[in-house]
Order: C-alpha cells, then structure tokens, then sequence
C-alpha cells in the first residue's frame, strides 16, 4: 500500500498544527501506538480465537479509535469492519487475519515514522 492508502495525511498536518507545527506530538503518539497496538492486536485475536463477538467489536473499536487519532487510515478502517463484524454476532474475519493486523500496523508504523522523518527534516 502507498503512504496515502496507508496514512489520512490530513489528520497528521492537523495533529502537527495543534503542536505549533512542531512534530513532538505525533513523534509521542507514533511511541504510544507502537507500545500499544500488539496488545490490541492480541484482544482481537483472542477474541476471534474464543468466538467472543462482543469483545471483538470491544477490541476492535479500542484499535479503530487509536488508529484514527494518528491517521493510520487503513488500519482504522480494518478495525471498523472487525468492530462491526463483532456487532453482527459474527467472529468469521478469516484464517488471515493475524497475518493482516500485522503487516498492516507494521506498515502503518513505518509510513507514520517515515512521514515525521521527511517532515521534520523540512
């Protein structure tokens, strides 16, 4: 996936304009998402794997709201169709959903850490 598939750039400008333009901001949210994220990728995936709807959509909707305050766009939108999956009564999002969640936060992550890169160097 490219960067603008990956990334809602508008939400990152607003996040670096709330910081006087400063990226500190972003800089500590991406630190939070990366401490964060493999553990609400774990809720999910042990959700799924107890057929707990409930707590998918619990899980799911923690994920989406993280992804979506950093602009990790395409992330936020997987854990939306989880979160309303799990609404449904349904836990059937695949055999590769592990798989998924992972190369997705992993490239959310680097194209989050490549944007402060190429931002603060400007």
């Amino acid at each position: 996936m490219t960067p603008a598939e990956l990334l809602d750039l508008t939400t990152l400008q607003n996040l670096v304009d709330l910081d006087d333009g400063s990226h500190g901001l972003v800089s500590e949210m991406i630190a939070i998402f990366r401490d964060d994220t493999p553990r609400r990728l774990q809720d999910i995936l042990a959700a799924a794997e107890k057929r707990d709807a409930e707590e998918l959509s619990r899980a799911a909707h923690a994920l989406k709201g993280g992804a979506g305050a950093l602009g990790a766009r395409a992330l936020r939108l997987l854990a939306a169709d989880l979160e309303a999956l799990g609404r449904s009564g349904s836990v059937e999002a695949g055999p590769d959903l592990p798989g998924r969640l992972e190369d997705l936060f992993q490239s959310s992550l680097a194209a989050l850490e490549t944007y402060v890169a190429e931002h603060r160097a400007s």
